[in-house]
């Protein structure tokens, strides 16, 4: 959820917030590090009910302000980004033993995220309940294990359903 205003009424201020139900669960992997290294110069007290909150000034922008809108408007993958930077890194450096990172983005759906020598593994555990959601994820899914077959360099995609 986004909440984009102009604090105490002044239109010279955008604060742009975020609220991620399951921000706690991207905290153990670095994200507010990777905030801070993102908008560190935007950051400001965060709103109530959200988990981030940047202000941009728009009497002071910078020359390459298209950039910076650019950023502000990937805030919700740059919160994700920490997982996966992190586990790019462990496969990097080949660190074993490592926990398994668990991400419960929605209700019933979880992410999975695991680094081995040779790859990276994300799982989506996906819950369809409707009869139409299960026939297009099936398709979804065989699209994607067709690529495969067609582009050796393609990630290995894996999927059951029941």
């Amino acid at each position: 959820l986004y909440h984009i205003s102009n604090p105490d009424g002044d239109r010279t201020k955008i604060r742009v917030s975020i609220s991620l139900k399951f921000y706690k669960d991207l905290q153990e992997h670095g994200a507010d590090d990777l905030i801070k290294r993102e908008y560190g110069p935007y950051l400001t007290t965060t709103e109530s009910g959200f988990n981030v909150s940047l202000l941009y000034n728009l009497e002071n922008l910078p020359k390459d302000w298209p950039a910076v809108i650019k950023k502000a408007g990937l805030l919700k993958r740059n919160c994700f980004a920490s997982v996966f930077e992190k586990y790019f890194d462990f496969q990097v450096k080949g660190v074993a033993g490592h926990k398994r990172a668990v991400i419960h983005y929605r209700d019933d759906e979880t992410m999975y995220v695991d680094a081995q020598g040779d790859r990276v593994t994300v799982i989506f555990s996906t819950v369809f309940k409707d009869d139409d959601d299960i026939v297009i994820g099936k398709v979804f899914m065989q699209e994607f294990k067709e690529g495969r077959r067609r582009y050796q360099s393609a990630p290995q995609v894996l999927f059951s359903h029941r």
